[in-house]
Parts: C-alpha cells; structure tokens; sequence
C-alpha cells in the first residue's frame, strides 16, 4: 500500500512526546529514557539490543539497536534519533500552549531529540495498527550525542543491513533536507616556557602565556570562508602575578566542508603556535583529533532523493541545506551508511523557551511513514 496523508494520530504523538520529555536523560544519564524505549520498541515487534557504549565513555546506558523485519519489497532503512539532551533536562514538566508544546521555563523541552524518537515511533505504529506492507526497518537511539556523537562514534555498524538512513535532528522546518555538514577537527596545545622572577628577573624568563597570546594573535579565526570556520574555545595558565608563567593550554577547533581546506586551517593554526614558541624560547606541543568526516550528498544520492519525494507526498517542497554543524549523520556517513539529516523544526533548542509546534511534530512522522511506504 503506498502512502496516504492523514494516517498519523496527532493526539497520540502529541502525548508520547510529552511523556518522552517528561522522562529523565541526559549525556552519560540515559538509562531511564533507554529502558523506556526498550519497551516500547518491544511492544511494536522489534528486535532490541543494547550495545556496551555506556561503559566506553562512563554512562549509565548504551545504544539501542532495533530491528523490525519486513513484510513487503525494498531494501532496509535507518533511521536513528539520540537519547540524550543538554542542562538543564531534568524534571521537565511539558504543557501544551497555542499549538506548542513547551517545558515550564525552569529546564529546556528536549524536543531535541525527543521529537524524532516519537515520529520514528508513531510512524511504526501506524504500520502495525494498519497492517501495511513495509521493508525491514532499523533503528539506532544513540547516547551522548550533545557531547561529542560519543554514542555514535561507537555504534557496531556491523549490526545494520540498511544502507541508507536518516537521522531525524536537524532545527530546520520538516521537509528540510541537510545534505552537506563539515569535516572536524579539535587543536589542543600545550605551550612550555621559562620561569623567573616576574619583577626582579623577567629576562631570564620565557612566557608560555606570550607564546599563546602571539600566536592566536597570528591565526586566522572565526569565519574563514564560506565552507570553513575556526576558533579558540579556551586559555589556562594558573599560577601567580609574580612568575613568569612556564606552561599554559590553549583548545580550539576547526571545521570545513572542504577536507582540504580544514587540513590547510590545521596547518596554518599549528605554524602559527610553533612559530610563536620558537621564536619566544619555548616549545609547543600540539595535538590534533579529528573528530568526525563530512557529510557531502547530492540530489540524487538515493537517501536524499526518497526523503524529497517523501516531503512532496505530505505537502511539503522539499530543500536541500548545509549545515555549519556536526550530527550523528556524519558518523554514520563514516561508517558506511549513506544518511540524510531530516529536518524536525523545534524551535529554540538548547534554551529554556524551547518548544516543538504539534504541527511539526505530526508533519514529521507524516515524514517517516512517508519515507518508509514511499518507494
């Protein structure tokens, strides 16, 4: 049966949301938001497991992993949301106002990414209750996303059939399609100096703090082009007035959409510190972590060309975004699972005045169901 509008039960969506929000999860604290998806997956005839990933980065919970098999033609699809939320998200309390759903301003909403839990969820759910044909559905819920897509970083992708995936995160309006996110990378730099008597012998002293300070001074920073930004996030020289400081850290990042481009930045940024200690008297000893791969689809790419026909069927235009941000997308890009990031359109993420319109909310499982009975 191919997809129809009007199948998705807006109340119910409305209220799983709530009572996902409502449940207690956060980086590393999952285990309840977990537990609760465990049994609802269950409940709509998938398999489940839960990977060791909590253990890997010191959380309470792991991956969920969740096979429904197929009943009709197609081939596999994924589709994969994170479990926890940034502070605070603890004891939120959801309410319904003028069409959104908002926490009560003392902790943020986690519609983030709460919101693409339930329309996965009621998407299925509508198959079930319907009894539609559908390809084998997969599901990876993944932990610790808001602190680096640590969860997805250790995703087994060996476990997946799918080869083509959506990951349902994104703050633009549904019908949104992100087909392009940056290459990453992380800098930290530990500059060595010399200490002395500030005031009696400064001259005998080499500064690990000048050394910084000339050479953030030299960087290129902030925006560097249209596919390219730079930053230091931190400084750190603890110590007194009176000492010529002998050590001090810096920390940055750099992205791009262009791989060349961030390798270039890199260059650049570790030139500019080793050419600053040298010339100062010290030394500099930098380290680079790369911290995930870009994303760099196409139109026709198959996820992003069944995602817009997805869109069209439930009303929407679909357009086709850059992002100047990471997701768990990028990782599974990685790994070999060419993922498309759908738009979810919650408004205010990361703030206490987030809230999810419920007619976003019912347009993205609308999205989903499309997605799955489409082809």
């Amino acid at each position: 049966m191919a997809y129809t509008k009007g199948m998705v039960n807006r109340e119910r969506i409305t209220n799983l949301l709530i009572d996902l929000c409502a449940t207690d999860s956060g980086s590393r604290k999952e285990r309840l938001m977990a537990d609760k998806l465990k049994g609802l997956l269950t409940d709509l005839g998938f398999s489940v497991e839960e990977d060791n990933a909590g253990e890997q980065v010191g959380g309470n919970a792991g991956n969920l992993y969740g096979r429904l098999v197929g009943t009709g033609a197609g081939e596999p699809i994924l589709f994969s949301s994170h479990m926890d939320r940034v502070t605070p998200g603890f004891g939120v309390k959801p309410s319904i106002e003028d069409g959104y759903i908002k926490s009560d301003g003392t902790t943020i909403l986690g519609a983030d990414d709460a919101a693409g839990l339930a329309a996965v969820l009621e998407a299925v759910r509508v198959l079930k209750e319907r009894n539609l044909p559908h390809p084998t559905i997969e599901v990876a819920f993944t932990i610790c996303e808001e602190v680096g897509l640590l969860g997805a970083k250790h995703v087994n992708e060996a476990w997946f059939t799918a080869r083509t995936g959506f990951v349902l995160d994104s703050s633009g309006q549904v019908g949104e399609i992100t087909i392009k996110a940056p290459n990453s990378a992380k800098i930290s730099a530990v500059f060595k100096g010399k200490a002395a008597h500030a005031g009696v012998a400064p001259e005998k002293g080499a500064s690990a703090v000048q050394m910084a300070a000339v050479a953030i001074s030299r960087m290129k920073l902030l925006r560097i082009d249209s596919e390219t930004t730079a930053n230091i996030g931190s400084i750190v020289a603890e110590g007194p007035t009176n000492i010529v400081p002998e050590s001090c850290k810096i920390q940055g990042e750099t992205r791009s959409l262009d791989r060349e481009k961030l390798d270039a930045q890199i260059a650049h940024m570790t030139e500019a510190m080793e050419q600053a200690a040298k010339e100062l008297g010290g030394s500099v000893a930098v380290e680079v972590t790369r911290s995930y791969t870009g994303i760099n689809l196409s139109a026709e790419t198959p996820a992003v060309a069944r995602a817009m026909r997805a869109a069209e069927l439930i009303g929407e235009t679909p357009s086709l975004a850059s992002s100047g941000g990471g997701s768990d997308a990028n990782i599974f890009n990685g790994k070999g699972i060419e993922t498309a990031v759908l738009g979810v359109g919650y408004e205010e993420i990361h703030s206490t005045s987030e809230r999810m319109p419920i007619d976003q909310l019912e347009k993205l499982a609308e999205w989903a169901l499309a997605i799955i009975l489409g082809e």
